[in-house]
């Protein structure tokens, strides 16, 4: 019977197309012990090789060792190839920051990987069954979580496999004893001091005394609500195209508000957490109260900002919201060197003002200046806070930041924007205008001409 039922899961999910050899993990314990026997015969039928890998975590100290030589000894019985990797779990997990349930995960995937590369066409099976899968849903419920986390565990995800997941664990123990076949058992499995436990334990027990079937029930919703996300995902995708415009060498989206506005709530909060997580790189700790921040800044004033997890921030701008990732701390070096190229893109020339036939320039990037009424040290750089220019011959002041906002220029752009300046005086906000305060006057004696090779020559 539970070869049929995985077989039948299997060929409904595609598993095993195109594959050559599968990679068992197996720790020794009834679901990985299972996953070894019915594999072994589904896999002979399909003239598909087989392997098994251990991994002894060194946490369980003797018991730890125990399973692995379990496992070991299955394997020469059956002929089988057996690969052992052991890892220090506990140190690793002390030196990464991890927990030792995240070291030990990250090392058996690792495992698992590298045994894959040494075969064509392989995939890997792990034993996650359909208790497994309900497990995880309540635990996702009871910590908090959005549609995705109720779909629990993925049949597939790349070349990874989970053929016993429409299996219970009560089957399989029942074709385990059927088979006379005998299993290691882990002692942390018991100790209900771990919250997954406590579920397997206290949680799950108490709801099948509700409904015999409610394990059968939580997968079976779980599976519905996984299509239901899948189809989310594609729609998500979609609007992303349509409302948001991705910046590359800024590592920044900008998401139009009135494009995203025609759709409803749910769908925005579905777009915003995609391009969020894909900023940040991880969706780990991103929850629905940062997506609602961000939800949120469509409705502030332009220039409005916030930060969020992952050294990202978002601000409001003209067309909706700009979502960038900052990074740690950018390198002083790397800025010298963007500066330094920013300044090889000017050309400077004094003109005594004696010279005869002069005529002020009107092309858009050459531009004069009263070179004797700068008082400072002449900069190329982008712009910084308290940065300001004089626009008009009566000393009227002009912060920068206003300037910008009432030209409507996006504030991506602003960051990218040349300026020369005298301090904190600006002499020419390049591409667009100059200070009246240098602006050559009949007492000019000397001019300065600047010229900018990096716009378009006019």
């Amino acid at each position: 019977m539970i070869i049929q039922k995985t077989l039948a899961f299997i060929e409904e999910n595609h598993m095993l197309e195109e594959c050559e050899t599968v990679i068992l993990g197996v720790s020794g314990g009834a679901d990985s012990v299972c996953l070894l026997l019915v594999m072994e015969e589904i896999c002979k039928q399909k003239n598909i090789a087989i392997k098994v890998v251990h991994i002894e975590h060194g946490i369980r100290g003797k018991e730890s060792i125990n399973d692995a030589e379990f496992v070991e000894k299955l394997c020469k019985e059956k002929e089988i190839p057996f690969f052992l990797y052991s890892y220090d779990v506990p140190n690793v997990a002390k030196e990464s920051g991890e927990s030792l349930e995240e070291a030990g995960r990250r090392l058996r995937y690792e495992a698992f990987e590298k045994t894959a590369a040494q075969f064509p066409k392989a995939k890997i099976a792990v034993a996650h069954n359909e208790n497994d899968d309900a497990e995880t849903v309540l635990f996702h419920m009871a910590r908090g979580t959005g549609l995705l986390g109720l779909t629990g565990i993925a049949p597939v995800r790349g070349n990874i496999i989970r053929p016993l997941l429409a299996v219970s664990r009560t089957e399989i123990e029942a074709y385990l004893k059927a088979k006379g076949q005998n299993y290691c058992t882990d002692s942390t499995n018991e100790l209900t001091i771990y919250a997954r436990n406590k579920i397997r334990h206290e949680v799950l027990p108490a709801l099948e005394r509700v409904n015999e079937k409610a394990v059968s029930h939580i997968a079976k919703t779980s599976y519905l609500l996984s299509e239901v996300a899948d189809y989310i995902k594609e729609e998500t995708k979609k609007i992303c195209a349509e409302c948001a415009e991705e910046y590359k060498m800024r590592d920044a989206f900008l998401v139009k508000k009135q494009e995203l506005y025609h759709y409803p709530v749910f769908l925005r909060k579905e777009v915003l957490y995609t391009l969020y997580t894909k900023l940040a790189g991880s969706c780990k700790n991103i929850g629905d109260e940062h997506i609602m921040q961000l939800l949120e800044l469509f409705d502030r004033q332009t220039g409005k900002q916030i930060n969020l997890p992952y050294h990202c921030r978002a601000f409001r701008v003209y067309e909706g919201i700009w979502i960038q990732k900052d990074g740690e701390k950018e390198d002083d070096s790397e800025k010298k060197n963007q500066i330094k190229s920013l300044t090889s893109a000017f050309t400077f020339r004094i003109i005594d003002r004696n010279s005869q036939n002069l005529e002020i320039p009107k092309n858009k990037y050459t531009k004069w200046f009263d070179y004797d009424k700068i008082n400072v040290k002449l900069q190329i750089r982008f712009r910084q806070e308290g940065d300001y220019f004089l626009l008009d011959d009566s000393g009227r002041k002009k912060k920068l930041k206003d300037y910008f906002i009432n030209e409507k220029i996006p504030r991506e752009d602003r960051e990218k924007i040349p300026l020369l300046v005298d301090g904190k005086h600006v002499l020419w906000i390049v591409g667009y205008r100059i200070s009246a305060y240098y602006k050559v006057t009949g007492n000019t004696a000397r001019i300065l001409e600047v010229h900018y090779n990096g716009g378009n020559k006019q």
